[in-house]
């Protein structure tokens, strides 16, 4: 067995010691271990966050005009579907509505509707909609002024099938 000066107190121990029997201090071997177990760990954590980073990296970030794109087509679908449960509930037979397409204007103050509907007589017929600023408008009249002619995007309306 060697013999090694304590590190803390200058006392000549054994190297196989646990402690130095003047100053209680870790022997030598054992500080080596417990360092090499805290530098292990040590390792170990900052594999972590290096691999958490690196997964992290893989996601692609949408540019801004998408991510705005996809927050405006979520407002119009909601609007959309305001709409459509409005329009549904002036119907005669709500439950024979069938929309067939929606449209917007680009802020979404405007939404017209065509669907078709079973009337109280039972007779299917086509019909229209504008829905502007809140209002709904059934007449042919709203329809021209309001929906046809102007620059409009196709919308989604979510949620219930109609």
């Amino acid at each position: 067995m060697a013999i090694v000066k304590c590190k803390v107190c200058g006392e000549e121990i054994e190297e196989t010691v646990l402690k130095c029997p003047r100053c209680d201090s870790l022997g030598p071997k054992r500080g080596k271990r417990i360092r090499l177990i805290l530098l292990c760990v040590m390792v170990v954590i900052i594999a972590f966050f290096g691999l958490g980073y690196y997964l992290q990296m893989d996601e692609v970030e949408k540019p801004y005009e998408e991510v705005l794109k996809e927050k405006l087509d979520d407002k119009l679908s909601q609007r959309g579907l305001t709409a459509v449960l409005l329009l549904r509930s002036r119907l005669d037979n709500p439950e024979s509505m069938k929309l067939e397409n929606s449209i917007s204007n680009e802020d979404g103050s405007v939404l017209c509707f065509e669907f078709t509907e079973t009337d109280a007589s039972g007779v299917t017929k086509k019909s229209r909609a504008a829905f502007v600023d809140g209002e709904l408008d059934r007449t042919p009249a709203g329809w021209k002024l309001f929906c046809v002619g102007k620059s409009m995007r196709p919308i989604t309306v979510k949620g219930n099938t109609f």
